[in-house]
């Protein structure tokens, strides 16, 4: 004799396979793995030798990956952060103002190596300096998605880069990674959402502030855009 009270109902099931698939998604796809990748597909793009695409990469990573990361792992340990995403927009202050000093040490440190693309990589720091002032004071009000914000703000800058600098890599390819781009940003724009993490209005919002601030960013910074 089956007992309904203790039967699972497949809806309940895939309702949770959905939530697991959301929270994976979200840190998997995390905003601080974009950095790192853009910077370095953008300088293959340029023709920049390996060893410059690996230095402006790491440059990317340390600084705006592993910096944040640490820090934001250190309130978790302490209790002071309930996971890794900081769902609680009153506890997202400090991490914000230690990634715009990462980002100042960042462009420091591209400024003082003589790497091919580094003006341009300078131009990629300084956009994201940019971009996190902006959603720092939007947090201070809303909250806005950073994790739609920045898939969507690789996406822009990629765009960007693909129209308006000279270079192969995208040039060929850059349909593609658009297209998977854009998927990826909506694939993130539902995990946000379906994760309960954010509404559908700052997951939409989050992805617009990404898709425009960057492009109009570079394009205000092309002048001092060069080899």
């Amino acid at each position: 004799m089956s007992s309904s009270n203790s039967a699972v109902h497949p809806t309940d099931a895939s309702r949770g396979l959905g939530l697991w698939g959301a929270v994976i998604v979200s840190y998997v796809v995390s905003p601080l793995a974009f950095p790192p990748l853009v910077y370095g597909l953008v300088l293959i793009h340029v023709g920049a030798p390996w060893a410059d695409v690996v230095w402006g990469a790491g440059i990317g990573f340390v600084f705006l990956s592993i910096v944040p990361l640490v820090y934001v792992g250190g309130m978790r340990l302490q209790g002071r952060i309930e996971s890794l995403e900081i769902r609680d927009r009153s506890r997202r202050t400090e991490p914000f103002l230690v990634a715009l000093v990462a980002s100042g040490a960042a462009l420091a440190a591209v400024l003082s190596i003589d790497i091919a693309g580094r003006r341009l990589l300078a131009a990629l720091v300084v956009c994201h300096a940019l971009n996190t002032t902006l959603l720092f004071l939007i947090t201070m009000q809303w909250k806005i998605s950073v994790h739609c914000a920045s898939v969507a703000g690789a996406v822009s800058t990629l765009a960007f880069v693909q129209g308006h600098v000279p270079g192969r890599v995208l040039a060929a390819a850059g349909p593609a990674v658009l297209i998977g781009g854009a998927g990826l940003t909506g694939l993130v724009l539902w995990a946000r959402v379906r994760g309960r993490a954010h509404t559908m209005g700052q997951a939409v919002v989050g992805a617009g502030v990404g898709l425009v601030a960057p492009y109009l960013e570079l394009m205000a910074l092309s002048g001092a855009i060069g080899g």
